[in-house]
């Protein structure tokens, strides 16, 4: 086995703590992963690093000189650590962009906390647009949508992470027929007038709703291309058109939310960030925030 950082921290642990059982709790592991661990470093090593006794454990001679040497390598890998961060928010603002969704919303709300810097947010119709100012180093971070099996195109120098899947709904206003279903075929939808945004009509979830229902053997009747998001649920509740949303989607009085049947489309909920960008060292906690957000949203279905 070849050492590593995290050896080398459980080392410097155990022996600030002088017992297995305390340095578990700081390290927030168990005794026995802890006890574990030493004796595969220690066998690494190819001799003892600790001398147990009944108070705890004390450094052997040759264990005084492994942990002065791991004391040192963790204090330079923290000092890189805190340069990256430092790196990460010694400008003024850290930039988010990104498409409509729980998780852009929450990051535009918390990222400011998170990074101890003021955060500047912006929104797109789209994906592609959001990662096009990504690649650009117009943003720093990016909270986009796609739909599976028609997801956006990766772009050089951003790496991202999937921070969730939920099925599309289709939005009706309260006195349609459809609207007491708990499903509704697609196929069902087929004549009906739907307002969509038409800010991308090559690519995008535009253009994927369009393939998944030629797919299912129609062609949508996309009516009224509108950006808005309340203008398009002005026209769903005054039953001139019906819509697409994400679950998440915050329901006013006349809509209802409808899963489709088999649920034909799955929304991606992904997290994208310059690589390597100025948030190196914070992929980490952002994935987290990413993932409270899309924890933290309410089903529109579970609102009925």
């Amino acid at each position: 086995m070849e050492l590593e950082l995290r050896h080398l921290r459980i080392l410097v642990a155990i022996a600030d703590a002088g017992s297995l059982t305390r340095a578990a709790a700081t390290l927030l592991l168990s005794q026995p992963a802890v006890s574990t661990q030493l004796k595969r470093i220690e066998t690494a090593l190819g001799r003892p690093v600790f001398v147990r006794e009944a108070s705890g454990v004390r450094p052997t001679r040759f264990g005084d000189e492994v942990i002065a040497h791991a004391r040192s390598a963790v204090a330079s890998a923290d000092r890189i650590r805190e340069s990256q961060r430092s790196a990460a928010t010694e400008t003024s603002v850290v930039r988010l962009g990104g498409s409509p969704g729980p998780v852009f919303s929450h990051l535009a709300t918390q990222l400011a906390g998170l990074l101890d810097v003021p955060v500047v947010s912006q929104q797109f119709p789209s994906a592609a647009w959001a990662l096009d100012r990504l690649a650009n180093d117009q943003l720093d971070v990016a909270a986009i949508t796609d739909v599976t099996g028609y997801e956006t195109r990766p772009r050089a120098g951003i790496a991202h992470a999937v921070i969730g899947t939920e099925p599309a709904l289709v939005l009706l206003p309260v006195g349609h027929p459809l609207a007491g279903r708990d499903r509704v075929e697609l196929t069902a939808l087929a004549d009906e007038s739907w307002t969509m945004s038409p800010l991308e009509r090559e690519g995008g979830d535009r253009a994927a709703f369009t393939a998944i229902c030629l797919a299912a053997g129609f062609t949508p009747r996309i009516d009224h291309d509108i950006v808005d998001a309340g203008t398009a649920f002005d026209l769903v509740i005054q039953g001139a058109a019906i819509a697409l949303a994400q679950g998440g989607v915050r329901l006013r009085d006349g809509m209802a939310a409808k899963r489709l049947a088999g649920d034909p489309i799955q929304v991606r909920h992904v997290l994208a960030w310059r690589a390597p960008g100025r948030l190196v060292g914070w992929q980490e906690a952002l994935v987290t925030a990413a993932e409270e957000g899309f924890a933290g949203r309410r089903r529109a279905t579970d609102l009925e």
